[in-house]
């Protein structure tokens, strides 16, 4: 079934509900599955054809966590307050926050499973510790003769880079002894 079309609800004064749509009786709880499943749902009064799916929808909150969803504060002054600046707030404002909450949730999660599991991090953060990685092997501070990499001979590119960092390294012991002065 396509998700986008809401399933219709007839409700009945003896509180009874019925899916029009598929045809079935339905207990409250089964419309919160529903709902929970991704359907909207569109909830007619049998009688006077009034819409009442706010007024179901509301209905389903209370019954479900209302005694801890709203304060009793908080709901004086939703009743206070309904028709002015409040009225507009959650007409307004806490749908669209709502929408921009759960699609950032959603991207999060989304991201989220892109990455490696964390015992993997592990495993790649071992290759810091390769001595390429290490700034100091380049100026043999250890005074050691390093020994030689059990790897294949390094290829042209790899050859070109080590004589380049050579030149630049003594170019910069060059400029030191300039600056030095003389003894």
């Amino acid at each position: 079934m396509d998700n986008s079309e809401p399933i219709r609800i007839t409700k009945y004064s003896n509180r009874r509900i019925y899916d029009s749509t598929n045809s079935r009786h339905l207990t409250l709880d089964q419309l919160v599955e529903l709902i929970k499943e991704g359907h909207d749902v569109e909830v007619i009064d049998s009688k006077s054809k009034e819409d009442l799916t706010q007024a179901v929808l509301m209905q389903i909150l209370i019954e479900d966590k209302g005694s801890h969803l709203f304060s009793a504060s908080f709901l004086h002054q939703l009743i206070r307050n309904r028709e002015g600046v409040l009225g507009e707030f959650f007409s307004d404002f806490v749908p669209k926050m709502l929408d921009a909450y759960l699609e950032t949730q959603d991207s999060f999660r989304k991201q989220m499973q892109t990455f490696t599991m964390p015992n993997q991090w592990v495993d790649t953060s071992q290759e810091m510790k390769v001595p390429i990685f290490n700034p100091f092997t380049a100026f043999n501070v250890s005074g050691q003769t390093p020994s030689k990499p059990e790897t294949s001979e390094p290829n042209d590119t790899e050859h070109d880079e080590v004589h380049e960092l050579k030149y630049r390294l003594s170019e910069l012991e060059k400029r030191l002894n300039m600056k030095e002065p003389n003894n």
